[in-house]
């Protein structure tokens, strides 16, 4: 299992927002690239980051400094938010970015996640990012989709990709603990493996995951408990790998 450190932007800056809301920003550094080098030397090996701005606007805003971060650091980087055409796949690639993050297109244009399946295999993961009734939204969460993703998932087999992240928003940012029960359900429904997000708060809930990985969680995103140090990032490393009781 593998951790993700998460790094989102709005306006160049590193923030951290409560249940998707833009609202309910917190701003914890000017300097992204500092924050990334900081998890890096604390022995992550990927991180995942999320430009704000783009996923509200549908543009890429802050790719500059997603490329910097690649750069300097040298780790492995996923990255999303506002990526939904061909062109701004290709942009993102260009910037030696490992993978880019696909929500919103794919759930609008099945046709795009045709093509995204035969021309990018292994370079793009989907992110479905869903509240506590299972309802999928889009559009950096601003928007409901109509889908469930119970439903989705019991109704779709083939994507194109064996990897998901999974985000629950009615979670996200407010440190209130992972909902392994929904997870769980997810996990029923499909042969995929998940990255997960949402409400990560301290070691205890890293552990749980981890007793999930046999059932297809292969990776945690954690945010907010790392800049509010809930957590420490070595230890859940540690934990992911196994190496704490």
């Amino acid at each position: 299992m593998i951790i993700y450190p998460a790094i989102d932007i709005i306006d160049g800056e590193c923030v951290r927002l409560t249940k998707g809301n833009y609202e309910l920003k917190k701003k914890y550094s000017p300097d992204p690239e500092a924050v990334a080098m900081q998890w890096k030397k604390c022995g992550a090996e990927w991180l995942h980051v999320v430009d704000l701005d783009g996923a509200r606007t549908g543009a890429l805003k802050n790719l500059e400094i997603v490329g910097k971060i690649k750069k300097t650091t040298g780790l492995k980087v996923q990255y999303g938010g506002g990526i939904r055409s061909i062109e701004s796949i290709d942009t993102a690639l260009n910037m030696a970015i490992d993978r880019v993050i696909l929500g919103t297109a794919i759930l609008k244009n099945k046709d795009f996640l045709g093509t995204v399946c035969k021309n990018y295999q292994g370079r793009f993961i989907i992110s479905l990012d869903f509240d506590s009734t299972g309802k999928i939204y889009a559009h950096g969460w601003q928007s409901g989709t109509g889908l469930n993703i119970f439903k989705y998932f019991k109704e779709n087999k083939i994507f194109g990709t064996d990897e998901f992240i999974i985000t629950n928003i009615s979670r996200d940012g407010t440190l209130s603990g992972t909902d392994t029960k929904i997870i769980e359900k997810v996990l029923k429904l499909s042969n995929a493996k998940f990255i997960v997000a949402g409400g990560v708060t301290d070691i205890s809930d890293i552990i749980k995951l981890k007793k999930l990985e046999v059932q297809g969680v292969s990776g945690v995103i954690i945010g907010k408990a790392l800049y509010e140090e809930t957590i420490d990032i070595k230890d859940a490393i540690a934990a992911a790998k196994g190496e704490l009781p």
